[in-house]
């Protein structure tokens, strides 16, 4: 029933706006009434990287580093896009805004030459109001997108690109004389909180800033309410209210429901609807809002880890960039619904949206998934002690902005302040060295600033020192999360449990944000251990290697109840123009090739960035995740190619309860199970070659297998 109406919203609103609306150049946005009374999707713009008058037809979301961005140097610089708007009369006498999702990095807005707005952020959306500036008529929208290296915008330094571009859809949005304003509670013109939630009740509360835009006093009527899943109110009020000529009112409602059908993770992320209607005196409607709102409560455990409504619910997932092949960060939601497909297969229930907030979509995707989610502003590696105050105002600014916009999504439960602010980066091409005084005391002030604007969810950090740079065990914050990656950059496996021990007894709230290895998935090796090139530079990244460390961390990690939420890093290869390492290919083990996709590439991936190979490693984690699924997978499947006379050991990851594995059609060996603690990493004895190419399959007692193909040669 309320998807039906919703339906029917969305086509009466498509239809208004293509009969009146006059824009030209543009689709009409498939999505919620909340963005304004009528709502343009601004795609179709002309593009200009450095010489504004070579213009080329582009489809936003888009980015000059689509291409260049997979390279060892990517463009930095000015660019441009123009697109024209056709108003009436009757338009221009309106409230108009444009909505920027995100323009990176930073953006000056311009209406008919007239410059309207400048904006430092390239991943908060951001609203600007065109009125006075527009005319009947044509009108040109002038966008200059910059991702120039600036010392007083955040990220200044980082291992990804700082892409350039309308990375993000823009929005035209069509206000009647009394609204909901953008401006104050962001892209859903409305806060939703949830100060109280328990099995028995749930205390809701409902801002929004309204606005009369008229200079005539305007009785209005305000009609709020909560619909469940079904399409049955269970909350519904009425209001009569007087605005004044040219006069505004934060509204603020707060009710209580018994009895809530709680949003409880990927078993069941159940949502109702909150509608606000606003009509005049005559029931004639003049803005419609509305969002979803999820009931959940929980809670850090600094020995225990995380429990949601009352219940331990350990958060084990992945960190994730919004990137694409031959993209960039110029995602669209097909290519966003096929990448959340594949974090809903490999079962994870949280995810770090790193380095920055993503694009708002991803955000209801993971409300409607149940999956919890960090999202943090773009404050890496950066505080020197050249840093100006124009440098953390920049920083308060995005956090704000990031809260206010994306406040309403219940997959929210942790914002992060900053990532690895340490030695590195922090040299005089930046800033001058680290000043970890200012940092303690900067991280503390936005804190304070993050819990103003939201008290009930969580604010942290992320730290790659262990707490030991000076201060730091003083940093201000809920929760405290580390970067370790033993084994790869520095020490060996089982350092990791002893880092992490020591930090929970450092900090107490403790969770792991990042650790990983590179994998090569085309590149293998009979004794990993010694072959693999381990670290920075290295042109080796053997995918048994990666296998056995990830395998390791898994048991530590079962070993450690303490760990609040652990996010492996990461789930796609990504690009990054300073990296020349992982390019090494082979499928014997002996022959190499170089591969030019590999290179400039981030590749600690469970996934490779074209989404075709998903490696050995993302069924390690399938396997222990989904329950859902029973997973049976052999791993080095694309070491194809073996020496004669050394036999085979076939290791499979598997949440079955007994496999049964055949060589050739024969069965060789049964296991009742996995005999290791995790419960799905079996190995087989090792077998002897039959035939030059041997058929190898598993069986699962339900049924489920998997078969591979090895060939044995002579000349190793």
């Amino acid at each position: 029933m309320i998807k039906s109406f919703i339906s029917k919203m969305f086509f009466i609103s498509a239809i208004l706006i293509m009969v009146s609306s006059g824009v030209m150049n543009a689709k009409i946005v498939d999505t919620s009434p909340a963005l304004g009374n009528k709502v343009t999707n601004l795609d179709k713009w002309l593009f200009a990287k450095s010489a504004p008058e070579m213009w080329a037809k582009v489809t936003v979301p888009h980015s000059c580093n689509a291409i260049d961005g997979h390279s060892s140097s990517y463009y930095r610089g000015k660019s441009y896009y123009k697109t024209i708007l056709n108003f009436t009369d009757a338009q221009i006498n309106k409230p108009l805004y444009l909505l920027f999702e995100g323009a990176a990095q930073a953006a000056t807005v311009s209406v008919n030459g007239k410059m309207l707005s400048r904006h430092k952020g390239g991943y908060t959306p951001f609203v600007v109001s065109i009125n006075g500036a527009v005319r009947s008529g044509d009108n040109e929208i002038l966008v200059m997108c910059d991702n120039t290296e600036d010392t007083e915008l955040i990220p200044v330094s980082s291992d990804f690109n700082k892409n350039n571009g309308l990375h993000n859809p823009v929005y035209l949005l069509e206000m009647n004389n009394v609204y909901a304003s953008p401006v104050n509670y962001g892209l859903y013109r409305m806060h939703v909180t949830t100060p109280e939630v328990s099995d028995n009740k749930a205390i809701t509360q409902v801002n929004s800033f309204l606005q009369n835009a008229s200079a005539r006093q305007q009785k209005i009527n305000i009609v709020l309410t909560l619909i469940d899943a079904n399409g049955k109110v269970c909350y519904n009020s009425k209001e009569k209210i007087v605005l004044k000529g040219n006069g505004s009112l934060d509204y603020k409602k707060k009710f209580q429901l018994n009895k809530p059908h709680l949003w409880n993770g990927v078993e069941d992320p159940y949502l109702y609807m909150v509608r606000l209607l606003i009509t005049d005196q005559k029931g004639k409607l003049l803005d419609n809002i509305e969002t979803t709102v999820g009931y959940r409560y929980y809670r850090l455990d600094a020995d225990k880890g995380f429990f949601l409504n009352g219940h331990s619910y350990p958060l084990r997932g992945v960190a994730m960039h919004q990137d694409w092949d031959k993209r960039a960060s110029a995602v669209t939601t097909e290519e966003f619904d096929k990448d959340y497909a594949i974090v809903k297969e490999l079962g994870a229930n949280f995810l770090r949206l790193a380095h920055y907030p993503h694009n708002d979509y991803v955000f209801k995707k993971c409300d409607e998934l149940g999956i919890i989610i960090q999202t943090e502003i773009p404050w890496v590696n950066i505080c020197g002690i050249r840093a100006t105050d124009a440098y953390f105002e920049n920083i308060h600014q995005q956090m704000k902005e990031m809260i206010t916009n994306l406040y309403k999504h219940p997959s929210i439960v942790f914002w992060g302040m900053w990532n690895e602010l340490d030695n590195w980066g922090n040299t005089d091409h930046f800033q001058g060295r680290i000043d970890t005084d200012r940092i303690v005391k900067e991280t503390a002030r936005l804190y304070d600033f993050a819990k103003s604007l939201n008290p009930d969810r969580y604010v942290g950090l992320t730290d790659c020192s262990n707490f030991e740079r000076d201060g730091y065990r003083n940093l201000k914050g809920d929760y405290y999360s580390e970067n370790r990656y033993n084994g790869w950059y520095y020490n060996e496996f089982p350092d990791f449990t002893k880092e992490m021990t020591s930090d929970h007894q450092k900090m107490g709230i403790l969770n792991v944000s990042e650790y990983g290895v590179g994998i090569n998935p085309f590149c293998h090796s009979r004794d990993p251990l010694k072959t693999t090139k381990r670290g920075t530079g290295g042109s080796r990244h053997d995918e048994e290697f990666g296998n056995l460390l990830h395998e390791s961390h898994v048991r530590q990690i079962m070993k450690m109840p303490f760990i609040n939420f652990t996010s492996l890093w990461i789930m796609f290869d990504f690009p990054v123009a300073n990296r020349f390492e992982g390019y090494m290919d082979t499928e014997d083990g002996v022959n190499f090739t170089e591969s030019e996709d590999r290179k400039f590439m981030n590749d600690k991936g469970l996934v490779t960035r074209d989404r075709k190979t998903k490696k050995d490693v993302f069924y390690l984690y399938k396997s222990l995740w989904n329950k859902k699924e029973t997973t049976v997978y052999i791993t080095s499947r694309r070491f194809k190619i073996r020496p004669s006379g050394v036999p085979i050991q076939v290791k499979v990851y598997s949440n079955a309860k007994s496999l049964i594995l055949y060589q050739n059609g024969k069965e060789i060996e049964r296991l009742n199970g996995s005999g290791e603690e995790t419960g799905v990493i079996w190995n087989f004895k090792p077998v002897n070659f039959k035939e030059r190419n041997d058929t190898f399959k598993v069986v699962a007692d339900n049924g489920v297998s998997d078969e591979v193909i090895f060939q044995q040669i002579k000349q190793f």
